[in-house]
């Protein structure tokens, strides 16, 4: 039988649209699952960025000073339970419930007074329901500092020999060696070659020509452990042997004192030294604090941070404190000069993280025979910060901007004060933009 052509036609047609309307429906089974998939993604990422940013917001540990009220604000929906603290902590909360107990709720101001010093674990719950994190909440006694922002000369020791790294040597017949290669590394202490025990770089070079072209044991700390290895040195041709690797024994430069203690400790920089070639924190072995006279004011500029230069008294009769503690909250020791000393008139109370808002401050710190008092603002707060990058300041004080242009190399350890307390101090600066720069707590630098 012979289809007529325009049945053909017709069938085709029919045929074609099925198959459209099959493709249709399976782009429309594909398109709601994107659609799908994107949603779990955005609600996964929305509860993601909820929860860092709640994080953000509470603590992993409070203090609080005994016998003072202090406002707790995070308004975020966390309810707490701190267990047998009743009656030593009192509570002033919307809904909050004192029994064996005590119950809070951290969406609402929290009025925390602590009777007695002591330590007190609370257990939070996200929306009242599901268990968050426990954080330690500390009562400590009122701490009143003398803020100084005076700079001074810094020198310290390294405890043990410093390895910067390893090189190839060129021997006496001509070829290259790196006999420390794979063997030393950067960050390494070098404490001891062979039987001899050394202070410093001479001491090195003269254990190694003593051994003559021996294998040479070379005593060593990496990462806190003890370790000894065998190096064969390589004779060059000036007649010396050595190792092929760089050594530093000491470092100096300027900084900022933070603030001195009723029994004249004190803590500076914010942040710890760091050795300049391998950004590595320095282990020290003692150090020294000394006058330092500022020559000139380097104006730092988006790029290029500007800088403190100076000159520093070292010697034994110009050394006004010890250096005896390098971290990565700062440096800290002991000042005996009574000029630099602890002067209790000029003491203001170290204000605790919670206490810390955004808004006006004043830093303290000398680009001159004395020091000064700056406005700043403060923009940001991360009260989580680990590292000494707590907050974040912005230069407004026309008189800083116009002799520094902002924050700069040498300031770091300048005080921040807010509300007649000291909140912490400068760390470090934005390079891209000099009117900004991080900030410390004072809280983790005297607990740290």
């Amino acid at each position: 039988m012979v289809v007529p052509f325009y049945m053909q036609f017709l069938t085709g047609v029919f045929n074609m649209s099925k198959n459209k309307n099959v493709i249709s429906t399976d782009l429309k089974k594909k398109y709601r699952a994107a659609l799908a998939v994107a949603l779990c993604v955005n609600i996964l990422a929305a509860v993601l960025y909820y929860i860092w940013y709640i994080d953000r917001k509470i603590p992993d540990s409070i203090m609080l000073i005994e016998d003072r009220e202090e406002n707790l604000e995070f308004n975020v929906p966390i309810e707490g339970e701190i267990d047998g603290a009743v009656d030593a902590i009192s509570i002033k909360n919307p809904g909050s419930v004192q029994n064996d107990n005590i119950h809070f709720n951290l969406n609402k101001t929290v009025i925390m007074k602590a009777a007695n010093t002591g330590s007190y674990k609370a257990r939070l719950k996200l929306f009242g329901l599901f268990h968050y994190k426990n954080i330690q909440i500390d009562v400590i006694k009122e701490q009143k500092v003398m803020p100084s922002g005076r700079a001074a000369g810094l020198y310290i020791n390294s405890d043990g020999i410093m390895v910067l790294g390893t090189s190839e040597i060129v021997g006496k017949d001509g070829l290259g060696y790196e006999p420390s290669a794979n063997i030393l590394r950067a960050g390494d202490y070098i404490y001891k070659v062979n039987n001899n025990n050394v202070d410093d770089i001479d001491d090195v070079i003269e254990a190694l020509q003593e051994n003559g072209g021996n294998s040479v044991t070379v005593y060593l700390r990496r990462d806190g452990n003890n370790l000894k290895v065998k190096i064969d040195p390589v004779l060059t041709a000036d007649g010396e042997y050595k190792i092929g690797v760089w050594l530093r024994e000491d470092t100096e430069g300027i900084g900022t004192i933070t603030y001195i203690t009723e029994d004249n400790k004190y803590a500076a920089l914010g942040h710890g030294i760091t050795d300049i070639d391998t950004g590595l924190l320095i282990d020290i072995k003692n150090g020294g604090v000394y006058p330092a006279k500022i020559n000139q004011i380097v104006r730092g500029q988006a790029g290029t941070p500007g800088e403190i230069l100076g000159s520093v008294k070292l010697g034994k009769t110009f050394c006004l404190g010890t250096i005896s503690n390098n971290t990565n909250y700062g440096i800290s020791g002991e000042i005996f000069d009574d000029s630099y000393g602890y002067d209790g008139s000029k003491a203001i109370p170290a204000a605790m993280k919670q206490e810390v808002f955004k808004g006006k401050a004043t830093v303290r710190c000398q680009l001159g025979d004395r020091t000064g008092d700056y406005e700043v603002e403060i923009e940001k707060i991360n009260i989580n910060s680990e590292e000494n990058k707590g907050m974040v300041i912005k230069v407004t004080d026309k008189r800083l901007l116009d002799k520094a242009g902002g924050i700069i190399q040498g300031m770091s350890g300048s005080p921040i004060i807010q509300n007649n307390k000291i909140i912490g101090a400068v760390t470090h600066v934005f390079v891209n933009d000099p009117v900004r720069g991080y900030g410390i707590f004072i809280e983790d630098m005297l607990s740290g």
